[in-house]
């Protein structure tokens, strides 16, 4: 049987620490010209999607807060 939801969440905020110090530094290595183009390209690419996950848990929260705000939730 696989893992349930709650396994597979606490796997991954095990884990994005990890990922999110890895893209810090590749960031340190394209900051030294260590990158080729195209590696370059890449790491922009998964930085907009990790800020824009980002974004839209902010956004969820926000709306969360309104809502207890206002007593809708």
């Amino acid at each position: 049987m696989g893992l349930s939801n709650a396994e597979r969440q606490r796997r991954w905020r095990a884990k994005r620490p990890e990922a999110e110090r890895a893209l810090l530094q590749d960031v340190e290595r394209c900051e030294r010209g260590e990158l080729s183009d195209r590696e370059r390209i890449d790491l922009a690419d998964k930085l907009a999607d990790v800020a824009m996950r980002h974004q839209w848990r902010a956004t969820e929260f926000a709306r969360a807060a309104r809502g207890v705000r206002t007593g809708e939730r």
